[in-house]
């Protein structure tokens, strides 16, 4: 074991470099493995920690879900609410604020839990804390009709706690917009037959994904899913027969078949009204319409998020949420109550559960994440300073169906901190 720590210290060095704090949290551990209490199985999860910090790119990612999920939250479009329920489909509470007009895309910040939700018709960013109290508004005067958030991290900014960005999907623009930590604009980029892009979700290579509402190569207006490299230019996109009005995108963290991960599922909110999952390149793999769902009544597919346990759920604009197992399967469904239920994300929780394994909302401990700052009531300015909260032990960002988030080097952090952990407990 510790040859191997040596082969990888010897190997880009330069590159390392970026990962300093980790190598020597590595450093630290690999003395540890010397002890003769740390047994095999210990050593097998500090090498699946090397692996996953030797394979992550400095690219931005933002990978879904969170580690542990809770709450399911729901835009309601026409009540100018969010709605949240339980895991099981219990409603808990709705919330708002002035202002809050056309909700749609939710996103979690998992750097302080911060809820960022897309206000369609106030053309502003509304942004929460995790008790759901109203912060504070981005704005932009471009803003025409944003839908989607995005967050976007990059190992460097995991390593120094900060510097995310926010993609921002300006559905009326055509364009996706990315606002830094501090919510100044610092870059924005459309793509060929960019038209209407609504929801957005990254791949763990750092390729970002976006659901094309109206636009796509294929000429015809229907949608599709648009592909943007690293360095966000504009690839490839690909839809299949049956897509029109692409409404959501949703990385599958669940393995397939063949063993490669990262497919997507897709909405389609016209057309056949179908559920759609392809590979990376755009391969169909998996075609769900309403006559295969339960009972075969009409479903108007919209935001689409998955769940700590690889299930997945789906909002239909006929208000209510229908939910899958990690294979597709109909597992339940549940009504949203009245407002047209548009999109929606899973809450997101501390890695350590409570007293009695309920989830405790990300940037709830005060000792991981600190306050959110004081509430603003006013609009009127562009960018307002961000309060950096960080929780290490998160180890993704959210959301889905309009928002997307977190990074694969959180995933690191996290294994590093369970290691450590782990060998405090065998000791000697």
């Amino acid at each position: 074991m510790h040859k191997l720590w040596i082969a990888l210290s010897t190997i880009n060095r330069s590159w390392l470099s970026r990962f300093r704090p980790l190598l020597k949290i590595l450093n630290t551990a690999m003395n540890k493995l010397n002890r003769p209490k740390l047994n095999l199985f210990k050593a097998f999860l500090l090498v699946k920690v090397i692996i996953v910090c030797w394979a992550v790119p400095n690219a931005a990612m933002a990978l879904l879900p969170f580690q542990n999920t809770g709450n399911l939250y729901v835009s309601m479009w026409t009540a100018n609410e969010i709605a949240v329920f339980s895991p099981d489909g219990t409603p808990v509470e709705r919330f708002s604020a002035d202002g809050l007009d056309g909700p749609r895309g939710i996103a979690f910040n998992p750097f302080n839990g911060e809820i960022w939700i897309a206000s369609e018709f106030g053309n502003a960013i509304f942004i929460f804390d995790h008790t759901h109290r109203f912060l504070r508004k981005l704005e932009h005067p471009d803003f025409n009709e944003p839908v989607g958030v995005t967050f976007s991290f990059t190992s460097e900014s995991i390593a120094n706690m900060s510097g995310y960005q926010v993609y921002i999907s300006n559905s009326n623009g055509n364009e996706i917009m990315v606002f830094d930590e501090s919510e100044q604009l610092v870059e924005r980029f459309t793509g060929t037959a960019l038209v209407d892009p609504n929801c957005s979700a990254f791949l763990d290579d750092g390729t970002l994904l976006v659901a094309n509402r109206l636009g796509g190569t294929q000429g015809d207006g229907a949608g599709a899913v648009s592909s943007f490299d690293t360095s966000n230019q504009f690839q490839f996109d690909f839809t299949t027969t049956g897509i029109s009005s692409l409404m959501a995108i949703a990385r599958d963290t669940n393995a397939l078949q063949s063993g490669l991960d990262d497919s997507v599922w897709v909405t389609s909110g016209g057309g056949d009204n179908g559920i759609y999952e392809f590979d990376q390149v755009g391969n169909l793999l998996t075609s769900l319409l309403p006559a295969d769902i339960d009972d075969g009544r009409p479903v108007v597919p919209q935001g689409i998020a998955f769940d700590d346990e690889g299930s997945f759920v789906v909002v239909s604009y006929l208000n209510e949420v229908i939910k899958f197992d990690a294979d597709g399967n109909f597992l339940n469904r549940f009504p949203t109550g009245p407002g047209t239920a548009r999109s929606t994300a899973f809450q997101a929780c501390e890695s350590q559960p409570g007293a009695n394994g309920e989830c405790i909302a990300l940037g709830a401990n005060a000792s991981l994440s600190t306050n959110a700052g004081e509430p603003q009531t006013e609009s009127g300015t562009d960018s307002l300073e961000s309060q950096n909260g960080v929780a290490i032990t998160a180890d993704t960002a959210s959301s889905g169906g309009g928002g997307s988030v977190g990074f694969s080097m959180l995933v690191c952090l996290c294994w590093l901190y369970r290691f450590r952990l782990r060998v405090h407990r065998h000791r000697l």
